[in-house]
């Protein structure tokens, strides 16, 4: 019997997690002169964006500064469920952690606060697919906006609780 939820298992797989993590992470990494890492517990905010088709594609077509919030007035409903998402996402985000530090894609900065720093500097894999070149366009927003909102700011505009 094939299961129903293959296709979601295929596109949202921890490998493709992995990736959209370190771009998130690099590019707030980058964005902050390479003095401060990306919050440990904002790595759950990361796939519920990049692999939630409307938010991904509203992320990816916003620039900085603000892309955050320019998706976030172009699209109220991003927002809708958002936790729940990000709570549904939480093993696969988990997992995507697991293998980016396994392959070395990120790295843990163990400070007083949890911070993740990337391990390699260039992207491992170039990709074709118009759908992936989106995703991870969305992490490289998800990143820029780490870099300029606080964390309060973030769950506030996202209507998240960690």
């Amino acid at each position: 019997m094939i299961d129903v939820l293959f296709e979601q298992q295929i596109v949202q797989n921890p490998g493709l997690g992995a990736e959209a993590l370190w771009y998130a992470v690099n590019t707030a990494y980058q964005e902050k002169n390479k003095t401060e890492g990306f919050p440990l517990l904002l790595a759950f905010i990361v796939l519920p964006l990049v692999f939630h088709r409307r938010s991904a594609t509203a992320l990816a077509s916003k620039t900085k500064p603000g892309a955050l919030y320019k998706a976030i007035a172009s699209d109220r409903e991003i927002t809708l469920g958002f936790q729940e998402r990000m709570q549904a996402l939480s093993d696969r985000t988990l997992q995507s952690l697991s293998i980016a530090f396994s392959t070395d894609l990120l790295l843990l900065d163990p400070a007083e606060e949890p911070q993740l720093i990337p391990g390699i500097k260039t992207p491992p894999v170039v990709h074709a697919t118009k759908e992936v070149k989106t995703l991870l366009s969305a992490a490289k927003r998800v990143g820029q906006a780490i870099s300029e909102i606080p964390m309060a700011q973030i769950a506030t505009h996202l209507n998240i609780r960690f």
